[in-house]
């Protein structure tokens, strides 16, 4: 596990017409893989519409399961209108869940937005569930 990865994810569902089918590029390491645990640093490609800074993971691997939540250093909005609003505040946390393929050295599985509230640019703003689905290769 412990190592580069290479990847993409993209939004499922009810999305903005400016998101469907845009596939945004990631690069992730695992520089820890202990007891279960894994956590690392993640980056993602700004030319493909991915968040600003470096961010962190931390989760779990169990058999062929994985499951870790990314933490990003600069909170991104995108409006119904394609709008993209950044802050430096954290970005809301994402959970990923995957099953890992061993053999070709692959994971895919899904990522989700939880429901909530909060601010943006100091204005009062629900945040609906999003989610999404990603594939990472180990580079």
């Amino acid at each position: 596990m412990k190592g580069k990865w290479t990847g993409k994810y993209w939004f499922s569902g009810k999305i903005p017409d400016v998101l469907k089918g845009r596939k945004t590029e990631f690069e992730l390491i695992i520089d820890n893989f202990s007891n279960s645990k894994i956590s690392g640093k993640i980056a993602d490609n700004i030319k493909t519409g991915g968040t600003k800074g470096i961010g962190t993971i931390q989760g779990t691997v169990k058999g062929n399961k994985i499951k870790f939540v990314k933490r990003m250093p600069v909170s991104t909005a995108i409006l119904k209108d394609g709008t993209r609003i950044e802050e430096n505040k954290p970005h809301r946390p994402i959970y990923y869940k995957g099953i890992i393929d061993y053999k070709t050295g692959s994971i895919k599985g899904t990522w989700r937005f939880k429901i909530g509230f909060g601010l943006i640019k100091g204005r009062f703003a629900f945040f609906p569930g999003t989610y999404g689905e990603w594939e990472m290769k180990q580079a």
